[in-house]
């Protein structure tokens, strides 16, 4: 099987060779194979290069166009720096008064935004040449994610508490700017949408069931309704929120190493939802051994309530510097689950 045939038939919960390999890699795969993060970021033909060129020689089975978390801030108006080869960033917040900036955060004319629409083509370019052998991906921020790339991280959580009206109509049009997006993305060919929100996890339970929770339900629903499976991320101890993830109906949960899989949690699933993740990046793949991983892929993958509902990747992205031997043992651990 190759990776688009393992997923689908994991996913509609069909006999498998082994379980599907999903661990991000967006920086390492382009260190792997000589590409520039730059151009990784910005030339849609750059990324699928790295990304196919590592699936091929160290084990990958989908292909994810997401980069960078500043796609659709350009779109906003944020400024962008670009390093030759390193993660864009921004050296000043587009909304720096919750006051006076918020319509700032308007309806974007997704189309005529070269960024936005780079990740459509990189994912039509996928479908057109090797649509068969992968299992792709689309992509967008989560509606606080972006509101805190827009804002500044500390500022936007502060808003949440001093403008919450204010803020949560805001994030409405981060995801009516997305549904939109993730159209253009799932026509282009996409078998998923990933959100990211990862900020998510820093927030109390009572702020995320008030403002947030709808919102990624609305997404959640809204990919259902394209015929195609979401996938959230959230980075960090999300925990206590994988039962409302659940309840959302969300398809594939992407948990970060510190998230404690619990069998009520697998009991509460329905059919088409699975987790994904989550072994750790950093002292498990960069700074482990072979042996270590096998181990804790081992204690991941033989959970009696997760047969058939976890589809092995790293906790977070594979950091740079991992050792090849380690990446190419993640992998071959996969083929001893099914």
């Amino acid at each position: 099987m190759n990776g688009r045939e393992r997923t689908l038939a994991f996913l509609h919960g069909e006999p498998v060779d082994h379980v599907p390999f999903h661990p991000l890699v967006m920086q390492y795969a382009a260190a792997q194979t000589g590409v520039k993060f730059g151009a990784y970021c910005t030339d849609y033909r750059e990324q699928s290069k790295a990304m196919v060129n590592f699936a091929r020689e160290y084990g990958l089975d989908w292909l994810h166009p997401s980069g960078f978390a500043y796609c659709e801030a350009t779109a906003y108006g944020m400024n962008v720096v670009y390093p030759e080869d390193g993660l864009p960033y921004s050296k000043t917040p587009l909304i720096e008064d919750a006051e006076e900036d918020l319509d700032k955060i308007r309806p974007l004319d997704i189309e005529s935004h070269r960024c936005m629409m780079n990740r459509v083509e990189c994912i039509r370019y996928n479908k057109e040449t090797v649509g068969d052998e992968f299992f792709l991906a689309a992509h967008c921020e989560g509606p606080l994610a972006e509101y805190t790339d827009l804002r500044g991280v500390s500022d936007g959580l502060v808003d949440l508490i001093d403008y919450p009206d204010e803020v949560f109509d805001a994030m409405k049009v981060i995801v009516d700017n997305a549904k939109r997006w993730i159209k253009l993305q799932v026509e282009a060919g996409a078998d998923i949408v990933s959100i990211g929100d990862a900020i998510t996890s820093q927030i109390g339970l009572g702020l995320y069931e008030e403002l947030i929770y709808p919102l990624h339900k609305e997404l959640a629903e809204y990919i259902a309704s394209l015929g195609v499976y979401s996938k959230f991320h959230i980075c960090g101890n999300i925990t206590h929120l994988i039962p409302y993830l659940i309840k959302a109906g969300v398809n594939v949960i992407d948990c970060d190493y510190m998230v404690e899989l619990k069998p009520e949690f697998f009991a509460s699933m329905k059919q088409d939802q699975f987790f994904c993740g989550n072994i750790d990046p950093v002292n498990e793949l960069r700074f482990g051994t072979p042996e270590s991983i096998r181990k804790a892929v081992d204690t991941l993958m033989t959970q009696p309530e997760g047969k058939g509902k976890i589809i092995l990747a790293s906790g977070c992205e594979v950091p740079l510097g991992t050792p090849t031997e380690n990446y190419k043992a993640f992998h071959e651990a996969a083929f001893n689950y099914k």
